[in-house]
């Protein structure tokens, strides 16, 4: 039987770590539509999925690799 995928929900502590940003920076960067919001989980909270936030940074890592001219 195939293993099923689970997506895991990170908050945003995990979500800072992860990306090094401070607390305005992430907001600032879903308002400029640079990285997008969390999803609401709760009358006050907000997680992010992993998988997206891995995506994020390894989209970065790719376009900082093709800047300085080939993969590492």
């Amino acid at each position: 039987m195939a293993q099923q995928f689970q997506e895991a929900l990170i908050r945003k502590r995990a979500v800072l770590e992860m990306t090094g940003w401070s607390n305005s920076t992430l907001y600032n960067r879903i308002a400029t539509g640079h990285f997008k919001p969390g999803v609401k989980v709760g009358s006050r909270m907000v997680a992010w999925p992993r998988s997206e936030v891995e995506a994020y940074i390894q989209a970065r890592i790719a376009e900082r690799d093709v800047e300085i001219g080939g993969a590492a």
